[in-house]
C-alpha cells in the first residue's frame, strides 16, 4: 500500500520536483519521483513486499516502461512463471515489476489477469504514453484532473489539488448527493473538473496529451454473467465449496512479507475473515475491535467480538471509543480537502487504524461480502416490493424519514426500480434546508439517477433484481463510499487494508448464485452462514445485520467539549454552511432535543463534518 501521484505534461520535461509531503502517511518508508518524457511519476511507500528491492518509481530491466503503483497483486508469483517461461528477466520480487511484466507481454488486456487492488500510473518509453489504471472492485483510488497544458493524477483529493495548484469550484450536484445518498455517483468528485478513474478502467494518455481515452478492461458484471451462465442447470454449491472459495480468497490475501492482523467487529463477515485467518498458523491472530463504555442509547459490539475470539483463539486488542475522540479526529478526517467524511463510523475506524499500527502494517476486514452474498435487509426485502409498496406508501409520512423504518418505507414505496434502490441508501442525515438550497443553486438531482438508469439498462436480461442490486451496489456503493472511506482512514495511520470478500476468484460467483440459495425468508447469506456453522459461535451466525451505531446524541449533549466544538464551528458569524442554511436552523439542529434521536444526532454532525470540509475547500471567509 503506498501513495502515487504525478503530472503529464504537453511537452517534454527535464526536470520537476514533486512534494511528496501531502502523501507521506500513505508512504512512511520511503520516496521517490522521476521524470520520464512528458511525464513526472511519484511515489511514496509502506513496504509489505519485498521490503529491500521493491522502491519504486520502478522500471523493467530493460529501462522499456517505468510505473508508480499503490496495492498489492496476490498472484504475482504465478504470474512471474509464466511470464519467465515466455521469456521475461526479472531483477526482483516485487509484485510491482510483475505488473510491468503483464504490461509487457499484453498491453493494457494484461491488466484484466492481476488479483489484487491496485492503482498505478506507469510510463511507456516506446511511444511516449502514460497509462493510469484501478482495479476491478475499486478498492484502491486514483483522482485525476485534465487542465489546459497538464493531466494531474494522485491517490487523494487534497494531494492532486496542491499539485495542480488550484482550487475547483464546488460540484453542487455532487455534495448534495453525497447528502442524500452518501456519496456521488458515477466518476464525479466533490470538485468540477475532479474525476475518479472508474473501477476496471484504463486512462491512456497520449504523449503530450495529443489524446485522452478511456480502455476498460475487466468488468464485474461481465465476469458474473459468465458464472450465472456456467452455473445455469447445476445444483447448489456445497458448503464444503463454499468454505474452500472462501479460504482460498483469504489465504491469497495474506501474502505479505510484513506482521497482519484482523478488523474484527463481531459480524458474520468479519468473523469469517478472522476465522480463515485462525488457521494460517504462526501464533494467535491478532485481531482489533472497538466499542464504547458507559453509554445508555446504544449497545457496543464489543461483546460479540470477544466471542469470535474465545471461539477461534484470537488475541484481541479491544479500543475504547470515547466523546474527545470525535473532538480530536474529526478535523483530521473533514477538516481538508479530503473530506467530508460524515459517518460516525469513521472517527471509530481511524481510531481502529491507529491503535492496528502499533502492532501490523496488513489488516484484513470483511467489507463486501454483503454485497457478495446478499447480506444487507433490503436485498430479502425488495423482492416484496410490488406487495407491500401500497401499504408502506400510507404509512411512511407517519414514520417520517430520520429512521431505518421510515427509510424503507419510503423505498418500498416507489415503483421505479432505479428511484427505489437508490433510496434503500437513502442519508437520514441530510438536512432538508440545505438541500433545498444546494437545488436552487443549480445542483442537478437526475443526474444519479441517470446513471443509475444507463447501468441497470446493460446488465444482461438474464439477471433477477436480486442479482441486479448486487452488482449496482458493487459498482457504486462501495467504489465511491465504502472503499473510499476505509482507504482513508486506514491509510491516515499508514496501514494496509485488504478486503478478502472482494475478489474476481470469489465476488462475481457468489453475485451469480441464484437467489434461493443465497435467500431464505427474510435472512441472506445462507451459504456462508452454513459453510461456517461449524466453526463460529451461534450468536454469530443469528444475528441480524446491524450497523455500527454509536452514543453520538448522547455524547453531544453531554460531553463539554464535544458540545462546544460543534457550537464554535457551526455558529461562528462566519460559517461556511451560513450560505445554504440560516442561523435560526442550525440552532435547531443542535437543541437537546434534536440531539435526542439518533438521526437528530447524525444531522448535527453531518453539518459538523460539512462545515469542517468547507473550511478547506472554501478558504475564504463567507459572511452570514
Amino acid at each position: 500500500m503506498c501513495g502515487i501521484l504525478g503530472t503529464v505534461h504537453d511537452h517534454e520535461i527535464e526536470r520537476s520536483p514533486l512534494d511528496l509531503r501531502a502523501l507521506q502517511h500513505r508512504g512512511p518508508d520511503a520516496q521517490g519521483s522521476q521524470v520520464r518524457g512528458s511525464a513526472v511519476l511519484g511515489h511514496t511507500r509502506l513496504s509489505i513486499i519485498d521490503l529491500s528491492g521493491g522502491a519504486q518509481p520502478m522500471s523493467d530491466v530493460n529501462g522499456v516502461a517505468t510505473i508508480v503503483f499503490n496495492g498489492e497483486i496476490y498472484n504475482h508469483a504465478a504470474l512471474r512463471r509464466e511470464l519467465e517461461a515466455a521469456g521475461q528477466r526479472f531483477a526482483t520480487h516485487s509484485d510491482t515489476e510483475v505488473i510491468l511484466g503483464a504490461y509487457l507481454a499484453w498491453g493494457e488486456a494484461g491488466f484484466a489477469r492481476l488479483r489484487g487492488m491496485y492503482a498505478f500510473a506507469l510510463h511507456d518509453r516506446r511511444d511516449g504514453r502514460t497509462v493510469l489504471a484501478r482495479d476491478p472492485f475499486g478498492i484502491k483510488p486514483l483522482y485525476w484532473m485534465h487542465t489546459p497544458r497538464a493531466l494531474h493524477f494522485a491517490s487523494e483529493m487534497g494531494a492532486l489539488l496542491d499539485l495542480a495548484g488550484t482550487r475547483p469550484a464546488l460540484d453542487l450536484t455532487s455534495v448534495m448527493e453525497t447528502l442524500t445518498h452518501r456519496y456521488a455517483y458515477g466518476e464525479h468528485t466533490l470538485y468540477e473538473g475532479v474525476r475518479r478513474l472508474a473501477p476496471g478502467t484504463a486512462l491512456v494518455i497520449a504523449d503530450r496529451l495529443d489524446m485522452v481515452r478511456p480502455v476498460r478492461f475487466a468488468s464485474v458484471s461481465e465476469e458474473v454473467e459468465r458464472h450465472r451462465l456456467a452455473g445455469l442447470g447445476a445444483p447448489a454449491p456445497t458448503s464444503a465449496e463454499v468454505e474452500e472459495r472462501v479460504l482460498d480468497s483469504v489465504s491469497h490475501h495474506t501474502i505479505a512479507d510484513v506482521p497482519l492482523g484482523c478488523f474484527l467487529s463481531g459480524g458474520l463477515d468479519s468473523s469469517v475473515v478472522a476465522q480463515c485467518l485462525s488457521r494460517e498458523g504462526g501464533g494467535p491472530l491478532r485481531a482489533y475491535s472497538v466499542g464504547f463504555q458507559g453509554a445508555q442509547s446504544e449497545v457496543s459490539e464489543l461483546p460479540h467480538a470477544r466471542a469470535v475470539a474465545t471461539a477461534i483463539g484470537a488475541d484481541l486488542r479491544e479500543i475504547e471509543l470515547r466523546p474527545a475522540d470525535f473532538a480530536d479526529l474529526a478535523p483530521v478526517l473533514s477538516g481538508s480537502l479530503n473530506g467530508p467524511f460524515a459517518d460516525p463510523a469513521d472517527i471509530a475506524m481511524l481510531k481502529l487504524s491507529l491503535a492496528a499500527a502499533e502492532d501490523v502494517k496488513v489488516v484484513l476486514s470483511g467489507e463486501g461480502g454483503d454485497e457478495a452474498f446478499a447480506g444487507y435487509p433490503k436485498y430479502a426485502v425488495d423482492r416484496h416490493a410490488a406487495l407491500l409498496g401500497p401499504a408502506m406508501g400510507a404509512v411512511r409520512g407517519l414514520l417520517g424519514r430520520r429512521s431505518r423504518l421510515g427509510i424503507a418505507a419510503n423505498a418500498l414505496a416507489e415503483r421505479d426500480r432505479a428511484v427505489r434502490w437508490m433510496r434503500w441508501f437513502e442519508n437520514d442525515a441530510a438536512p432538508a434546508g440545505l438541500v433545498g438550497a444546494l437545488r436552487q443553486g443549480g445542483a442537478q438531482p437526475g443526474r444519479a439517477r441517470a446513471w443509475v438508469e444507463d447501468r441497470l439498462a446493460q446488465y444482461p436480461a438474464g439477471w433477477s433484481d436480486l442479482q441486479r442490486m448486487q452488482v449496482l451496489d458493487l459498482e457504486s456503493w462501495l467504489p465511491n463510499n465504502l472503499l473510499s472511506r476505509g482507504d482513508y482512514t486506514t491509510m491516515q495511520a499508514s496501514i494496509e487494508q485488504r478486503v478478502p470478500m472482494l475478489d474476481l476468484a470469489l465476488t462475481p460467483w457468489a453475485v451469480a448464485l441464484p437467489d434461493r440459495v443465497k435467500l431464505r425468508g427474510l435472512r441472506g447469506k445462507m451459504p456462508v452462514r452454513r459453510a461456517f456453522a461449524p466453526h463460529l459461535p451461534k450468536q454469530v451466525l443469528d444475528r441480524p445485520k446491524s450497523g455500527f451505531r454509536l452514543p453520538l446524541g448522547e455524547w453531544l449533549r453531554g460531553d463539554p467539549g464535544l458540545r462546544d466544538m460543534a457550537h464554535d464551528h457551526l455558529l461562528a458569524p462566519g460559517a461556511s454552511l451560513r450560505q445554504w442554511m440560516t442561523t435560526a436552523e442550525v440552532q435547531d439542529l443542535l437543541s437537546p432535543e434534536a440531539l435526542s434521536s439518533t438521526g437528530g444526532a447524525k444531522l448535527a454532525w453531518t453539518a459538523l463534518c460539512l462545515e469542517l470540509w468547507l473550511g478547506a475547500a472554501r478558504p475564504q471567509r463567507v459572511l452570514a
